[in-house]
């Protein structure tokens, strides 16, 4: 007697055909992470920080008075004193040098968020892939319990046909029940990896993730050279060369505030009943503390600063050569999968299906066969998500770095 399994569900092509309604695809899932309110503030205030007014440097005006009474000779007895105006101008352009330092402020402010905006994205991405390959192990679980009640239900028509044995049928039962469990372990997944794609959207709840891979495109081989050029310009190296000079421009600004200033005034001193005496004064102010201690600490900092980015430039080369081998070795991963394995894997599993039912084969060896399958076609799955991890990765670092 032949005993032939049930057909099974090769993909569950409802559940791929209708995007969820509360998924995103991955270009949605980016373009959310871009408008992060952390990085439209900073936006905004690197702007506002380029069209602060700055008052007039001088200090405050100084207004003296001095009454005075004289006493003797009788005849002069009376009220006398005078009232001074006095005003300090700096010589040194303070403004100018404040300016400086809000443009270099503005543009480190530009350039974290920048950083900021690429660690966001590559976040999004991954939680975004993450979510994606945990939607397909939940298809491919779905596709592996069905398999696994076909097989114990046609096992059990056969036991009671006499063509198979009670232990066959245990056999088949305990695949069932493997299988269902771990299509309940891949359910905590998918949430797992929705709730982890929403922290990276700032979002609540879980969110599915919609549509297929992306693809990404890449440009020729770049020297070392060129990976060099692109380094300097990543995002965390171009704040860190910002930082540098937003502090040589603060040793600037204290070298400028303490600048000898001159001292313009004008005053007016009655002496006697009928006697007035104006007069104007010009002076200098020589300042003992010309902001050594403060413009030196500055022009530390910016030296840490510079070796800082320098170091940033070496492992953003490393990372950038790092990321374009790994999209070499993660295709190379999928094309053996993808064209041998798999293939091999099925073609072997629908052989011994064939043996099983026409009573030339066991049933495990037909479970082993399947789960030798169904392991590929989840490695498959795996490695299509690495590989476009990998080409997101390169893609998204070069990107921010393109000239």
């Amino acid at each position: 007697m032949v005993l032939r399994l049930a057909p099974i569900i090769a993909v569950v092509a409802a559940a791929a055909a209708h995007a969820d309604p509360t998924g995103v695809t991955f270009d949605e899932a980016l373009g959310l992470t871009d408008q992060l309110p952390v990085l439209v503030v900073a936006r905004e205030v690197a702007a506002a920080e380029r069209t602060i007014e700055l008052p007039r440097p001088w200090q405050p005006l100084l207004v003296f008075a001095t009454p005075q009474l004289r006493v003797a000779p009788r005849a002069a007895r009376g009220l006398e004193g005078g009232v001074a105006l006095q005003q300090y101008v700096p010589l040194g352009d303070i403004n100018g040098a404040r300016r400086d330092v809000l443009a270099r402020q503005a543009d480190e402010r530009l350039a974290r968020a920048a950083a900021t905006q690429l660690e966001r994205r590559l976040e999004a991405a991954a939680a975004w892939i993450a979510a994606w390959s945990a939607r397909e192990r939940q298809l491919i679980t779905e596709r592996e319990y069905e398999l696994a009640r076909a097989i114990a239900d046609v096992t059990a028509r056969g036991l009671a046909a006499g063509v198979y044995i009670a232990p066959e049928l245990a056999d088949a039962q305990a695949f069932l029940a493997e299988t269902d469990l771990r299509r309940t372990d891949v359910e905590g997944e998918v949430m797992h990896a929705g709730f982890t794609l929403a922290r990276a959207m700032a979002r609540t709840g879980s969110v599915r993730a919609n549509g297929a891979l992306p693809t990404a495109p890449l440009p020729p081989l770049l020297t070392t050279e060129e990976l060099r050029v692109r380094a300097r310009a990543m995002p965390a190296v171009a704040a860190t060369r910002l930082s540098a000079r937003v502090a040589r421009a603060r040793a600037a600004e204290e070298k400028a505030t303490r600048a000898t200033q001159v001292i313009v005034g004008a005053e007016a001193f009655r002496d006697e009943p009928e006697a007035l005496v104006t007069g104007l004064t010009v002076g200098l102010a020589l300042p003992h503390d010309r902001g050594e201690r403060a413009h030196r600490e500055a022009l530390l900092a910016a030296r840490l600063a510079d070796a800082e980015a320098a170091q940033r430039v070496a492992r953003a080369v490393t990372e950038l050569e790092d990321a374009l081998h790994e999209v070499e070795h993660t295709h190379e991963v999928l094309v053996k999968l993808r064209d041998q394995l798999v293939p091999a894997a099925e073609d072997a599993a629908a052989r011994r299906k064939r043996a099983y039912e026409l009573g030339e084969s066991t049933i495990v060896e037909l479970l082993s066969a399947q789960r030798t399958a169904l392991l590929a076609r989840a490695r498959l799955t795996d490695a299509e998500a690495k590989h476009a991890w990998a080409r997101i990765t390169a893609w998204l670092l070069l990107e921010a770095t393109r000239p």
